[in-house]
């Protein structure tokens, strides 16, 4: 236990120094590994041989000769020459077009499930309102209920044809008009005159009551009223489900887009990324791409692929957030039509109350109402009236179904440049920058992983200095165009008063386009995009891409997992240790 009592003191010293030392040696031991020797990289390791990477190539349909002893351009392995490369960048292009388009498949799901949802849900609602109207009728109104009835199915179907066409025949401010006019001598006939139920009113003294109809406003302005906000929330919600509808066609028109306009830097960088690693000898299995250059190769490709849509699917989607909650606000479509029934008693309710004014003013306008025998009214009051749902409860409302969307919808504004962390977040892909393949050995992946709105960074895939790295698909263009118009549409839905001047003119707008020309594309770093790539997404553009050389990139070889290194603070330390025992001991 007290080995050194005893001992003369420089002994004592000596014993405490060596001491110290096998302290630090058998620290320095934990680092090197087991075998007290640096573990082996596997640059050190031994390779596979071409036929046993064949088997692996022969999965994917590709035929690899092992005796061929030409190397490709661009992997520069033993086991692939340039024919092979040339397939297997065909098979990464396309495996990316494919993981690309399912993504957005996916999200394009959303967009449909939620427009088909609220429409669903909407026209649900209405009908439960136009039976709770059609039974107010039926009761309280049971005289007027038989000449209101297809007044009131009328609007209700108006409403409904608002909320699931592609074009309007009727206008829904007119049909409200409309309803009130032809409801105006029912209501006057059975409400304030109160005549016999078998009679009714001549057909020219009708068209004198409803021709002065303006002049007499029997129902003061709650005609008016009504028209506005019903028009408003219709045509806003109108405008929503268009939208939703119309961006998830725009998610569908990307699945004609091929990856024929992808330049050469990408499809090189695809196959490093992929296959390099096999032609090398590697295991296809553990030479797995580090994840800082899954990134970096996944967004430059983007960049040429669909990420130009980035830009004004950002505007397009911000300006979709503010529509939702208008159209679901306390005064919007769903509490215009839970609600429309009592607007339509309350109308009723003025004429009845202000009744003696009324008849003064008809009878100076039209003169003593000329009344007829009506037999087939007489029988419709004698025959049962037609069978109306009993109003319970309302529909529930998806009010966590709309809140999920806008969550999806907001997380996704970046969708085709984030797209690139969801394509990498595979087990086809290493979840570090250690120990994986970096596109020519395998190591530490030590190139930064550049952002979003940083591209002309990018040490896997350059830009290029023409314009050519963004060539002009029409197909695009005509998806940029319909982003900008689908914009500016749901932006001017949310002003309170746009859909309520020309409700029909907005809607058809979505049909027309923009009307923009041919703009020149912008960098992603442009001024108004900004660093979460936001923009206005209108006016001219222009693209100011700077060319940066590849050989700045040139990966670090040969480097070796740091969990298998002794570190220099270590032996600091060690040092340290040592001198501080030195120290001690020489005070004895």
């Amino acid at each position: 236990m007290h080995l050194s009592r005893g001992l003369p003191c420089s002994q004592k010293m000596s014993l405490t120094v060596w001491v110290a030392i096998l302290l630090c040696i058998f620290a320095l031991s934990l680092e090197l590994g087991p075998t007290g020797v640096e573990t082996k990289s596997v640059e050190q390791q031994e390779l596979l041989s071409c036929e046993h990477v064949s088997s692996f190539f022969s999965s994917i349909n590709v035929t690899i000769k092992p005796a061929n002893k030409n190397q490709g351009n661009v992997c520069g392995g033993p086991c692939c020459d340039n024919h092979v490369e040339s397939q297997l960048e065909v098979k990464a292009t396309k495996n990316f077009e494919r993981l690309v388009k399912h993504h957005t498949r996916s999200q394009r799901g959303h967009w449909e499930q939620t427009a088909n949802m609220y429409r669903d849900y909407l026209l649900q609602l209405s009908r439960q309102s136009e039976n709770k109207t059609l039974n107010l009728f039926s009761t309280v109104y049971r005289k007027m209920s038989p000449l209101s009835r297809d007044p009131i199915l009328e609007l209700y179907g108006t409403i409904r044809n608002h909320l699931t066409s592609t074009s309007f025949t009727d206008d829904l401010d007119l049909v409200t008009d409309k309803f009130f006019r032809h409801l105006f001598p029912v209501a006057y006939h059975h409400a304030v005159v109160h005549a016999e139920k078998d009679v009714d009113f001549h057909s020219d003294y009708k068209n004198c009551l409803i021709h002065t109809y303006d002049d007499l406003k029997p129902f003061g302005d709650i005609p008016q009223l009504l028209s506005n906000s019903l028009v408003g929330s219709v045509s806003a919600a109108s405008v929503l489900l268009r939208v939703l509808r119309e961006g998830a066609e725009v998610l569908n028109k990307l699945d004609e887009l091929g990856t024929e306009n992808l330049q050469g830097s990408c499809k090189a960088a695809l196959l490093k990324m992929n296959y390099c690693a096999s032609c090398k000898r590697y295991s296809h299995n553990h030479a797995k791409p580090c994840a800082g250059m899954c990134k970096n190769v996944m967004r430059g490709c983007l960049m040429q692929y669909i990420g130009i849509l980035n830009q004004d699917w950002y505007t397009f989607t911000e300006a979709i957030l503010p529509l939702i909650n208008a159209v679901r606000s306390v005064d919007g479509i769903e509490a215009e039509i839970k609600g429309l029934d009592g607007k339509l008693s309350n109308a009723i309710m003025h004429a009845m109350e202000n009744g003696p004014q009324l008849e003064v003013k008809v009878k100076k306008a039209c003169g003593t109402p000329a009344l007829m025998q009506n037999d087939n009214l007489a029988g419709a009051y004698e025959s049962p009236l037609p069978t109306t749902l009993q109003h319970n409860k309302w529909i529930l409302a998806p009010i966590n179904e709309m809140l999920q969307f806008e969550m999806t919808i907001d997380k996704n504004k970046d969708l085709f440049l984030q797209l690139s962390t969801t394509l990498c977040d595979d087990e086809e892909y290493h979840n570090n920058d250690e120990d994986c393949w970096t596109g020519t050995h395998y190591g530490d992946y030590t190139h930064d992983v550049v952002s979003t709105t940083s591209q002309k960074y990018n040490p896997e895939v350059p830009y290029s200095s023409s314009n050519e790295q963004f060539p002009r698909d029409s197909r695009l263009q005509m998806l940029i165009d319909k982003l900008i118009n689908l914009k500016n549409v749901a932006t001017k839905a949310v002003s309170s008063n746009a859909f309520k001047s020309d409700p029909d003119k907005m809607l058809s707008d979505m049909a027309e386009g923009s009307g923009d020309s041919y703009r020149d594309y912008e960098s992603p770093e442009d001024e108004e995009y900004g660093e979460n790539g936001s923009g206005s997404g209108e006016g001219p553009r222009r693209v100011d891409i700077i060319n940066v050389p590849s050989s700045n990139f040139t990966p670090v070889a040969g480097k070796t997992n740091d969990s298998n290194r002794i570190s220099i603070s270590s032996v600091l330390t060690c040092t340290a240790f040592l001198l501080a025992v030195l120290v001690g001991t020489s005070r004895h």
